[in-house]
Parts: C-alpha cells; structure tokens; sequence
C-alpha cells in the first residue's frame, strides 16, 4: 500500500503536465510548431553528424583508441536525440 501510494505520488506531475491547457491561452501557431520541430530536428541531426565524424576523424588513430572513440560516440549521439526530444517535449508539446 505504501509503495502504491509513493508511486502515484511520484506519477502526478507527469499527470498535471498533461492536463489540458486553460481556455484563455490561445492555439499554437504554425511558426511555433514550426521552430519546434526544426528543434527536433537540428539535435537528431546534431547527434548523426557527430557520431559521422567521430567515425571519420579517428580513421587515421590506432586501432585501440579510434574503437574506444567510436563506441563512446554512439551514446554521445543517443543523448543529442534524448536532449532533443525532451526540449521539444517540454517546450513545445507540453507547454500551453
């Protein structure tokens, strides 16, 4: 019961961001959804670009650390995708 009780606890700001906006804010326009999803998009290609050159600039290193290099960009490039959703989400989708 108790634990139950913790995690709904834990659960209602993401409940309360949810909810609908008021009735006096207006609906978002074109040019917001807009720069939105170009925020979206310049961190999605953010993250490929970086991960594209961290492949490419380490082809001339020795082979121990251009893998280390390599492999340390790929979640290099997931949080550039995660920064980027959570922006948008954050500041776009969820605000009112």
């Amino acid at each position: 019961m108790g634990l139950l009780a913790i995690g709904l606890y834990l659960l209602s700001p993401s409940a309360l961001a949810m909810a609908q906006c008021p009735e006096e804010f207006e609906p978002k326009s074109m040019a917001f959804w807009a720069l939105g999803w170009g925020v979206f998009a310049a961190f999605f290609l953010g993250g490929l670009v970086l991960s594209f050159l961290m492949f490419r600039i380490t082809r001339v290193a020795a082979r121990g650390p251009r893998w280390a290099l390599r492999i340390v960009s790929i979640p290099a490039m997931l949080a550039m995708w995660l920064l980027g959703a959570g922006i948008f989400l954050g500041q776009f989708v969820l605000a009112c």
